[in-house]
């Protein structure tokens, strides 16, 4: 769409125990074979919620969502009730955050702790 995206969030339940990831590559042969990648577990709850609300919005995308079927063929997904576009929600949510900065003159500020 308009915004291309790299970035990778991969989250597992394993029985109840959810473990959320971020990496910098898909699980491609090309990237993994001939590439220095990282991938990472997100242990704190906050930015984990976050991400979580983030999968939930691209599953939501009834616009320009793809599925991935089993037999590896791809299908569009099927616009049902209100049309939900992920990018158009993250560029409103990023126009209303930057709103929100500029009213209460907040800065960049660095997570202090070192635990993602």
């Amino acid at each position: 769409d308009r915004y291309l995206e790299h970035a990778r969030i991969y989250y597992f339940r394993n029985a109840g125990h959810e473990e959320i990831y971020l990496s910098s590559a898909d699980w491609m042969t090309r990237n993994l074979d001939k590439r220095l990648e990282i991938l990472f577990p997100i242990k704190n709850a906050s930015l984990q919620r976050r991400l979580l609300a983030i999968l939930e919005t691209f599953f939501a995308d009834n616009v320009k969502a793809w599925r991935l079927r089993s037999d590896g063929v791809y299908e569009k997904v099927p616009r049902h009730g209100e049309a939900v576009q992920a990018q158009e929600v993250f560029h409103q949510q990023a126009l209303q955050a930057a709103q929100r900065a500029r009213r209460t003159r907040e800065r960049f500020k660095p997570l202090k702790s070192p635990t993602v």
